[in-house]
């Protein structure tokens, strides 16, 4: 089997047309809420009283629809100008922002090598990893972006990360164990509070975009790792 470099897999068919998160809004039906059991806009509020601003990552965000409908909520009750509502995505599907909306912004580009540069009160990836590359320097990347008393919610599939000589994920179980990242393994969810800087001692080998369908019944791309740096 031929591993794909990130460069390669950008221009995947699985990668670039997935439909993984298309159109998910941040709350109701086929809403992050259904997929993380959290309210994006819950959170947010409860913070935005707390400190009197927000700030929402949503990292392969699809169309963009959970940001603006969280806008929307926002520009009701005139508080567009104390949130920053940041979406990315590989692919450039967003829905169009309303004249009436400030607070969103959309960027069209790769995970491979994104830093933020900035950090937020929530970081979010609805079943963006599921295509990543390089998963573990995506979450390494995300972990970095989450604020003081954030948080960081993402959907991963241990089973399409490949350790050499650990099926088990015993060394990523017991990273996050040791750096209290919280993983459950029933529900394909990541959560942690505050910012991580964690060393991972794996070599990215490459990805494998022909895996076939994950948990989700949607096609996914496994990524390779050997032990060592």
């Amino acid at each position: 089997m031929r591993l794909l470099t990130e460069q390669e897999l950008i221009w995947s068919d699985v990668v670039a047309n997935n439909r993984m998160n298309r159109k998910r809004k941040a709350s109701g039906v086929n809403s992050y809420e259904k997929e993380l059991r959290f309210k994006p806009e819950t959170f947010l509020n409860s913070l935005l009283q707390q400190k009197g601003q927000v700030k929402w990552l949503d990292l392969c965000c699809g169309e963009g629809n959970a940001l603006l409908q969280y806008a929307r909520e926002l520009y009701g009750k005139g508080f567009q100008e104390q949130a920053t509502l940041k979406g990315i995505d590989l692919v450039d599907q967003f829905q169009p922002i309303p004249e009436f909306v400030s607070c969103v912004q959309f960027e069209v580009r790769s995970l491979i090598d994104w830093t933020a540069g900035d950090q937020y009160d929530l970081v979010t990836c609805v079943h963006g990893l599921h295509y990543a590359g390089d998963k573990i320097r995506v979450i390494q990347a995300a972990l970095q972006a989450v604020a003081d008393n954030g948080l960081l919610l993402a959907n991963l599939d241990l089973n399409s990360i490949k350790v050499e000589g650990d099926p088990l994920h015993k060394q990523l179980k017991g990273l996050f164990k040791a750096n209290n990242i919280d993983y459950n393994g029933r529900l394909k969810l990541l959560v942690c509070k505050g910012p991580r800087n964690i060393p991972v001692h794996l070599t990215y080998l490459g990805a494998n975009d022909q895996a076939g369908p994950n948990y989700t019944g949607q096609d996914a791309v496994d990524s390779y790792y050997a032990v060592g740096l």
